[in-house]
């Protein structure tokens, strides 16, 4: 079974215990330090057609990224929805396969796109859209990447999780560092999992697991500068790992496993949002300063933001059939940070 099927599996065996939400359902969702300031709709094109936002990831000027593994496409869009360019390395590597994961601005100079493609695993595009080749030989798809404000990439999670590497890598993917980072205590759910995040802010690394409910703060060259948490009766921590073998893991997750660390986000350039899902109490998500103050935190909510950058967050919703009875492209309502 490869790695795509077992991402896939995961999201699933997550998404019991989530109702599905449209639009008619959440209008307005209620926030204790977000407000919803709009919404960002897909339809300006009767050809467009986006199967699910996996991913987003948004430049400096609002536009967006958004990479749709159903439909193996990776689109930019304008900060209202506007379709500006859909980038498929056929222009520049006809017949080269495709399947993207996810996508990265990388700052206002390039765009960076993974693709779960064996051997073909990631390639890059100019700020517009267009492509300029293939990744180097030596990028291997890390299950994390973040670009810093100097173009230099950054990833985690290339390798067995027992022996966990930072990777620096340059714009076209092409390794020049690794660095150790500390060992995890449940190698094999973070095996399994496609859950945490990385941040490259061009100062620090802020990178966290699935295992663990710690944030680490790392200098460039992987070594651990401080580590945060703020924990309460809400959350669960995981005290065994899940089977090795695929069967038994499947199985195990029936059960609730403790409070995981879904994704994390710089928020803005001085604060980052960390979300975390639990079977049992449902999402929550906190937000601290970079240097680990604990300044907001929601628990015991529904549904997950998708993303957040720039001071506000984003939430896919689902919007009701149309006048010709068609199912529309899912939307994005968009929140703005309040900070208390």
């Amino acid at each position: 079974m490869n790695r795509n099927t077992l991402a896939i599996i995961t999201i699933l065996l997550i998404a019991r215990s989530t109702p599905d939400i449209n639009a008619q359902d959440i209008a307005p969702l209620q926030f204790k330090h977000f407000e919803r300031i709009g919404t960002i709709k897909f339809d300006g094109s009767d050809t467009l057609l986006i199967g699910n936002i996996e991913q987003i990831d948004v430049d400096s000027n609002g536009r967006l990224l958004i990479t749709d593994r159903i439909g193996k496409q990776v689109l930019l869009f304008d900060s209202t929805g506007t379709l500006l360019a859909s980038l498929h390395p056929s222009t520049c590597h006809p017949a080269f396969p495709f399947s993207p994961t996810a996508a990265v601005f990388g700052n206002d100079e390039f765009i960076f796109v993974k693709s779960s493609s064996p051997g073909y695993w990631g390639y890059q595009f100019t700020a517009e859209g267009g492509c300029l080749g293939r990744a180097d030989r030596s990028f291997s798809s890390p299950k994390f990447v973040d670009i810093d404000p100097e173009g230099m990439m950054y990833g985690v999670g290339a390798g067995h999780p027992t022996k966990r590497m930072l990777t620096r890598m340059n714009s076209a993917g092409k390794v020049l560092a690794e660095f150790p980072l500390p060992p995890v205590e449940f190698p094999n759910a973070e095996h399994r999992f496609d859950h945490g995040g990385l941040i490259a802010d061009g100062t620090h690394i802020f990178y966290a697991s699935v295992g663990t409910l710690d944030i680490l703060k790392l200098d460039p060259n992987g070594t651990e500068v401080d580590r945060f948490s703020k924990r309460n009766s809400w959350f669960n921590s995981p005290n065994k790992d899940i089977p090795a073998d695929f069967r038994k893991a499947v199985a195990a997750l029936k059960d609730p496993w403790g409070t995981t660390i879904w994704n994390l986000f710089e928020l803005t350039d001085q604060t980052i949002m960390v979300q975390y899902g639990d079977r049992k109490n449902g999402i929550g998500y906190q937000v601290f300063t970079k240097d680990g103050v604990l300044v907001a935190e929601e628990l015991g909510l529904k549904m997950p933001f998708l993303h957040a950058a720039n001071g506000v967050a984003y939430f896919m919703v689902y919007p009701d059939f149309d006048g010709r009875g068609e199912f529309p492209n899912p939307a994005l309502d968009v929140y703005r940070f309040i900070s208390p």
